[in-house]
């Protein structure tokens, strides 16, 4: 597949007036967007002095400490910090550690500037290494501090504390940096940090918490609530109250908190629409219905009736011409960020993207354009080749394009076997005649459960994000190659052309940056044995196989391999009777009753 078609030259394609777009009555045009949250963001974490270095996590003051010390005074405050200081070492930039003190004392007497000082930060192995040198060297501390390129003091106390840094050391397996219990400054309100964190964590489960693991669905919870800033403060006020601390915590206190348990202040994600228990069930329910599908044709492999090219995930999403995957740009602090040039990013069309576990190359994505479909023939050749266009009054889709869909999506992928349609239960996915005509076709459709598509449907999961990357780097190329946002202007049939080049390239590049056969698997679409099932998008969700009860909601008077052909034939037939009852010509009597 070609990843660059999008930057084909535009055709100038005179616009039908006969067809209703969202480009039809104006060309594109260029907007100006302010946008002060990036400031306000940017704001926050300069007040809390949010970053995701783990080196100060337990620090509680790491960053109030100023580094111009001068290092006569470094000795007397490493004894005073106890083991802070001997993750520490403060050196010149351009001088040994051995003629620090002195050369320091000159510039001193002398009246000049000190010079700028590093920080130096030990790291676990280094202090082990350190250590063995220093008993290569029969304790001789002044040989292997100037080796090293640490003090004599900080030698004699790591030796002290060998045992404790080889249990840590095992215990982190080798990790950059972990201080000691007790480094660095003391907490000042240790039973508020307690308090405070086990509040949180009654109302966020920790991401690392396997407690509530089990392939008994009934018995897991786990919590995901929304906790703000402001509540966090709330709760710790509260908290000091009852402590009765005379002088509460700063707003500043709150922030080293979050850094101290690695918390950070982040967007939200799309809010779940039920909890995490009956998801288990819902999503346990979905699984046990795709290992039973598999058993109601003639076996091909290790999944039953299907082989994993039978297998596909179905869903749409919308998408804009030159839509910012990014609401954040560069700016400079406190001026507002008003931007030229950006282009409207409103739903341009829908995108249905068909992902296979196997041989994607049979089905492209699908775009649906508002309109009545009266565009030139010389507009249709300038589509991308490996794209389908359909229009629909709004750039939605409806229960009839969906209907072209799976017949189009059938003659592609039709060869005689059955197949496996994963969609989510959206209203225009299925109805009565929509499953009838796949079930005609041998389509067996699993529903993924309403509220789950963000836990188990691949294209949610693995997929859109990174399409939606890819697409809009492909529009990033086209505008930079065409002058800026400033020099855009199309047509309507020049943006519906290039919409569907850019989706071309973004889904050929999208191909070749994920693995849809990792992702099935991952997520219990297809197997290769009877192992457990542990998505890692749902949080303490495991399913296992060997219960699924293969032998209830089955027809007793059909075989269990023969069941697919069974419902084709059903279904073949009903589809005979409507057609024979809506083309029978009827009787005077009937069309007098029917008035």
């Amino acid at each position: 597949m070609n990843t660059d078609c999008h930057l084909y030259t535009l055709p100038q394609i005179e616009s039908d007036d006969n067809n209703d777009t969202d480009s039809d009555d104006s060309d594109l045009e260029v907007i100006s967007v302010i946008d002060e949250t990036e400031n306000i963001a940017i704001s926050i974490m300069h007040h809390f002095n949010l970053d995701s270095d783990e080196d100060n996590d337990d620090n509680e003051e790491a960053f109030d400490v100023q580094q111009s010390n001068s290092v006569m005074n470094s000795n007397d405050n490493e004894l005073n910090e106890g083991s802070d200081g001997l993750d520490q070492d403060i050196i010149p930039s351009n001088q040994s550690p051995l003629f620090t003190s002195s050369s320091t004392l000159s510039n001193s007497v002398e009246g000049s500037p000190p010079c700028k000082r590093k920080r130096r930060q030990w790291s676990v192995a280094e202090k082990l290494r350190a250590i063995d040198m220093l008993e290569k060297h029969g304790g001789n501390k002044q040989l292997t501090s100037i080796k090293e390129g640490c003090s004599r003091f900080q030698l004699s106390q790591w030796a002290k504390q060998k045992g404790n840094l080889i249990k840590l050391s095992r215990q982190n397996h080798g990790r950059k940096r972990k201080r000691l219990p007790g480094a660095g400054h003391k907490l000042q309100y240790p039973e508020l940090d307690k308090l405070l964190l086990e509040w949180f964590r009654e109302r966020r489960t920790a991401p690392n918490d396997q407690s509530n693991v089990s392939t008994m669905t009934t018995s897991i919870v786990v919590k995901r609530e929304k906790v703000t800033f402001k509540q966090l403060q709330r709760s710790g006020k509260q908290f000091s109250i009852e402590l009765k601390y005379e002088h509460p915590p700063s707003t500043k206190w709150y922030g080293r908190f979050m850094r101290r348990h690695r918390l950070s202040l982040q967007k939200p994600k799309r809010q779940q629409k039920l909890p995490l228990n009956e998801a288990h069930l819902l999503i346990n329910s979905f699984h046990t219905y795709v290992r039973r599908a598999s058993t109601w044709g003639p076996k091909r492999g290790a999944m039953g009736a299907f082989l994993p090219r039978d297998v596909v995930n179905m869903d749409e999403s919308p998408l804009s011409l030159f839509g910012d995957q990014t609401k954040l740009s560069i700016n400079d602090v406190n001026t507002v960020n008003e931007i030229e040039g950006h282009v409207s990013d409103k739903r341009f069309c829908t995108v249905i993207l068909t992902v296979f576990a196997e041989d994607n190359s049979r089905v492209g994505p699908v775009v649906l354009f508002k309109g009545k479909g009266q565009v030139s023939d010389q507009e249709k050749i300038q589509y991308a080749s490996n794209v389908k266009v359909f229009f629909t009054p709004k750039a939605f889709n409806n229960r009839p394009t969906m209907d072209k869909y799976i017949s189009w999506w059938h003659s592609k992928v039709n060869d005689g076997q059955p197949k496996l349609f994963i969609t989510d239960s959206s209203s225009t996915h299925l109805n009565e005649e929509t499953i009838r005509l796949m079930r005609q076709k041998r389509v067996v459709v699993a529903v993924i459960p309403k509220g789950c598509t963000m836990y188990i449907q691949s294209l949610d999961v693995h997929v859109f994000s990174t399409f939606k990357h890819h697409h809009y780097e492909c529009a990033e190329e086209w505008i930079e190659k065409n002058g800026g946002r400033s020099k855009i202007k199309l047509t309507a049939a020049q943006s519906r052309i290039l919409c569907t080049r850019l989706v071309s390239s973004a889904w050929s590049r999208t191909l070749k940056s994920i693995d849809p056969m990792a992702s099935f698997l991952e997520l219990g679409y297809v197997w290769k044995d009877n192992s457990l099932v542990r998505p890692p998008s749902i949080p303490g969700y495991c399913f296992d196989p060997t219960d699924v009860d293969y032998s209830t909601n089955k027809d007793p008077n059909v075989a269990d391999d023969k069941r697919i052909e069974e419902e084709a034939r059903k279904a073949t037939e009903q589809h005979n009777r409507s057609l024979m009852k809506n083309t029978q010509q009827k009787t005077l009597l009937d069309m007098w009753k029917k008035n």
